[in-house]
């Protein structure tokens, strides 16, 4: 018999053998494919363990002498590691892992231009996406969505995130700057896809390749939705079985993703993959670079990067400065590839727009413009004169074009402004 921790369990599996509690009594038959209503009632029976196979009462006497965290530990491995490899063979199968770029680039089609002014009409679409988007993927996650509308609802959203990328990338990256921390899960999934379309832009995929990237993006967390809430909102570190419990999403997300029609096959491979890292560092299967798909692994940088610069219930937001500071150094690490950080880098910068920053000349401003390579050189909202004396009517500073001056440092935004130049 098998000591199995209902924890460990996975919906979508069906059983080897009977299921009996620890008094022998049959509560799943052989052959049962678990479900989330069968695993739900085990849980709220209070059943904690269970006895897979044919019933043996001195072998359960001896399986309950087991240390219990090790146990649930090494179940819950075993059982993630059987799915993941049948999953990723049959995805492997039907993707290219290091998938190059094909067509027409997008980033030919994008106007890199500082739109200083937006039409009402623009910036109602900015409020519209925002709103629907965030609603979108919170209906997902809660099941609140028909799986048969959802895949074609998903396509719909990133290709409109994608048309507004192209007229306006830098009103699209200021959605980024804009969450809230009840409702953290679906802010970060939407972000990581606008974030993911920035990336696989800059690295020249074409237009259905940047799709794909964002959808693989954008439900990389699908999972989550069965994952304890006490777990995800802990004010505090995770003890080694409670990580093992927030691991198992990207199994679950597999599970949840495949009621969901539509969607290439990268999706839910690189769904799977967002928390693998280059140097073999990451989870479930601890991947190194080579056999992890690069939608994975530009979905990974993206979900980090607004990881980081949220708030979470035990630690503060990052400033988008250090946040990029840290991604950079993951990346020197060894923990994500250069290029695809440097594709974040391409249209973010080393100042986010959003980001407040003093200039040399003492102006301070808002970052509203990014400029390409020059990363450490962005387009600036002067909001405080060099006097220190607000300006009523912001001016813009492109520091591309400007050699004598840079961005000093980045500064705190408490208690300054919120209005600058159409954001």
């Amino acid at each position: 018999m098998q000591k199995i921790s209902v924890r460990a369990l996975i919906p979508g599996r069906a059983l080897d053998g009977p299921l009996f509690d620890r008094r022998g009594r049959l509560l799943l038959a052989e052959g049962n494919v678990l479900t989330l209503d069968m695993l739900s009632s085990l849980v709220v029976s209070g059943t904690s363990y269970a006895f897979l196979g044919q019933w043996n009462a001195d072998a359960v006497e001896n399986l309950l002498n087991e240390d219990p965290v090790r146990d649930y530990r090494r179940q819950a491995h075993a059982v993630m590691d059987a799915l993941a490899s049948e999953v990723e063979e049959e995805l492997n199968a039907a993707t290219c892992l290091d998938i190059q770029p094909t067509g027409k680039p997008m980033a030919a089609s994008v106007d890199d231009s500082f739109q200083a002014r937006r039409t009402e009409k623009r910036l109602r679409e900015w409020n519209a996406i925002i709103h629907e988007g965030v609603s979108f993927v919170e209906h997902v996650i809660r099941g609140e969505i028909e799986s048969e509308r959802a895949g074609d609802a998903a396509v719909a959203l990133v290709a409109r995130l994608v048309d507004i990328f192209q007229k306006d990338r830098s009103l699209l990256n200021g959605i980024v700057g804009l969450r809230t921390i009840s409702d953290y899960h679906y802010h970060h999934a939407f972000n990581s896809a606008v974030l993911a379309i920035n990336i696989a832009t800059a690295m020249d995929y074409g237009v259905g390749q940047v799709q794909e990237v964002g959808l693989s993006a954008l439900f990389q967390d699908l999972g989550m939705a069965m994952v304890p809430e006490d777990l995800l909102n802990a004010p505090r570190v995770l003890d080694p079985v409670e990580f093992v419990d927030v691991q198992k999403h990207t199994v679950l997300g597999l599970y949840l993703l495949e009621r969901i029609r539509g969607l290439p096959a990268c999706a839910r491979l690189a769904m799977y993959q967002h928390h693998e890292r280059a140097d073999g560092s990451g989870y479930t299967q601890r991947r190194e670079r080579v056999w992890i798909h690069k939608f994975a692994q530009i979905a990974s940088v993206a979900d980090v990067y607004d990881a980081l610069t949220s708030v979470r219930p035990w630690r503060s937001a990052y400033m988008p400065y250090l946040a990029m500071e840290s991604v950079i150094k993951l990346a020197n690490k060894g923990r994500f590839h250069a290029d695809i950080v440097r594709g974040l880098l391409r249209y973010l910068s080393l100042f986010p727009i959003g980001s407040w920053v003093r200039l040399t000349n003492g102006e301070i401003g808002r970052v509203v413009h990014t400029n390409g390579q020059a990363y450490d050189r962005p387009t600036v909202a002067i909001i405080i004169d060099s006097n220190g004396q607000s300006r009523s009517h912001p001016a813009t500073r492109n520091l591309a074009e400007e050699a004598d001056i840079r961005v000093e440092t980045f500064i705190n935004d408490e208690g300054l402004p919120r209005d600058a130049v159409g954001f």
